[in-house]
């Protein structure tokens, strides 16, 4: 049986605003993060897409974005969807991580010796939640929010590091992916708010 995974970033936060570096630490959801969450059930709904899982990652960006998407729905709450740690970076200005970020591999292991995480850490982690996920679903179709940084690379993981590197998550962009036979199929990235 095809199920289909949304896997969707998390509203614009007060550091995305403010050109900080999040990573696993935090910061609420702006006004325009709420709108944008918003815009995403709106699409939801226009396109009559209903969940059978909701998922989120651990940090409040995510599960208050999905608690604007599918108000009143229970969800679950898991650190394995969880954004990179960019250790030190953290807090920082995003020009520092920029200085270290490749198209290809995002920031592969170049803040590691900053006490972030390696690349195969993350895609690792990333993978087997979403793997385990999709296999433990007892319906079809599951919306998991998850940060921009772990999504693109679970992007890359699927259709490769080249081809991969051509999409950019947004705040709110979803990614729509299909599962079946224990594989993923990358279908396309929806930008809610057009």
């Amino acid at each position: 049986m095809t199920k289909t995974l949304y896997l969707m970033r998390h509203g614009q936060t007060v550091f995305n605003l403010k050109g900080k570096i999040q990573g696993a630490s935090d910061s609420p959801l702006t006004s325009l993060g709420i709108q944008q969450a918003q815009a995403a059930r709106k699409y939801f709904e226009t396109h009559n897409i209903t969940f059978d899982t909701l998922v989120s990652s651990s940090q409040e960006r995510a599960s208050d974005t999905l608690e604007n998407v599918a108000p009143e729905r229970n969800y679950q709450r898991l650190k394995g969807i969880k954004e990179w740690s960019f250790g030190l970076f953290e807090g920082e200005s995003v020009s520092l991580l920029n200085a270290t970020y490749d198209p290809k591999f995002l920031y592969g292991d170049k803040i590691v010796p900053f006490e972030g995480e390696s690349r195969e850490e993350v895609e690792t982690r990333v993978y087997h939640t979403l793997e385990k996920i999709m296999q433990n679903s007892n319906g079809d179709t599951v919306l998991a929010v998850s940060h921009g940084s772990t999504i693109g690379l679970f992007i890359r993981v699927i259709l490769g590091y080249d081809e991969g590197s051509k999409y950019d998550m947004g705040n709110c962009h979803i990614a729509k992916f299909e599962y079946d036979n224990n594989e993923f199929k990358f279908v396309e990235i929806i930008d809610p708010i057009v």
